[in-house]
């Protein structure tokens, strides 16, 4: 069998996509209903004070515990530890409640 010579293909790949069926416009269907996630606060951009990591270790039943309440109060561990703070007379603001975690695709 002999080389192929590309050179003498003429085709029109743009006429081969407009029969693909990923390349016809969509017909006009509703879209299916997906869950958009509820909007996140804006990030603040000047904080008074830079906000410090902290670590505190726990049994590992202490912290199942912790994770199981905070989940119930669908909060964060750490937005649930700070309002425990806060009901204990902590000056804890609104911002430093925010979810600093990434969105998950």
């Amino acid at each position: 069998m002999g080389k192929k010579d590309l050179a003498s293909v003429t085709t029109d790949l743009s006429a081969l996509a407009s029969m693909m069926p990923t390349q016809r416009p969509a017909l006009a269907v509703a879209p299916t209903p997906r869950h958009v996630p509820a909007p996140r606060p804006a990030p603040i951009k000047a904080r008074e004070e830079p906000a410090i990591q902290f670590s505190l270790s726990m049994r590992k039943e202490l912290r199942k515990q912790l994770a199981r309440l905070a989940s119930e109060a669908d909060m964060t561990m750490r937005a649930f530890v700070l309002n425990a703070l806060k009901e204990k007379g902590l000056s804890v603001r609104e911002d430093d409640l925010i979810d600093l975690r990434k969105e998950r695709r």
